[in-house]
């Protein structure tokens, strides 16, 4: 059922954003490699801002665990945005609606006036597949000048909520939450539509591998860590390939 009216929206968003403001107490935040990358989990040194990728179902678990301000959220302009768009401005954040489907080109518009944020996307929204990279952020990272930054999540024990087309992640009380996040990968300007498909492989390939290294650290295989980093000319020469 849809709910058109903007106070009830505003009420379930509120309703929900103190629920899990209070699940979320019980939960240890555990960042592998901060010192190493660009983070979409807490706030990033120096000027650069980047285009965070997160998958769809980690959207609860990033947004109550994580600590990063000067964020814009991409919302898709679908009714289901809206409960999200209530909750991420009372989490401090700055929504942005649009997609790679609807409102595109105006959400861009928006996050080339705004330079000093960051933007965080989960590319297999609005409805899905679950995993599957739509072109968007690549398309966005390319226009705006910000590098993508691609990101896993994880948690010790988890119930996985059932939400339309894909579940979201969410923690268990007293479990821990693990959010690792990739090197940018940097995205030349203005690139055109083949272009910008051959670096949607790339960064879903290295979306999947992170996933499987969250998974191998969270399994107990810490050393898993360790593969994250890319050689730097492999990352520029697939981005600019």
């Amino acid at each position: 059922m849809k709910i058109r009216n903007r106070f009830l929206n505003w009420c379930i968003a509120s309703a929900a954003t103190l629920i899990f403001r209070t699940l979320f107490l019980t939960v240890r935040a555990e960042y592998p490699r901060l010192a190493d990358s660009a983070s979409p989990y807490i706030p990033p040194k120096g000027d650069r801002r980047f285009c965070f990728c997160l998958w769809h179902d980690a959207i609860v678990a990033c947004l109550f665990s994580s600590r990063t301000y000067n964020l814009a959220a991409l919302i898709s302009r679908h009714q289901d945005g809206s409960y999200l768009t209530y909750a991420i401005r009372k989490l401090g954040l700055f929504p942005v609606r649009g997609s790679a489907s609807r409102g595109g080109a105006q959400a861009t518009k928006q996050l080339i006036e705004q330079p000093d944020l960051h933007v965080c996307i989960t590319p297999d929204g609005p409805r899905g597949p679950r995993r599957e990279m739509k072109d968007g952020i690549v398309f966005l990272a390319s226009r705006t000048g910000r590098s993508i930054v691609p990101g896993a999540v994880t948690a010790t024990r988890y119930w996985a909520a059932p939400a339309g087309w894909s579940d979201l992640l969410i923690p268990k009380p007293f479990s821990t939450v693990i959010m690792l996040a990739g090197d940018p990968i940097e995205v030349p300007p203005d690139l055109t539509r083949e272009e910008i498909s051959e670096v949607t492989t790339q960064v879903q390939r290295e979306m999947d591998r992170l996933e499987a290294i969250v998974q191998r650290y969270v399994d107990g295989d810490v050393a898993a860590i360790n593969d994250v980093s890319r050689d730097s000319g492999e990352t520029t020469s697939a981005a600019a390939a």
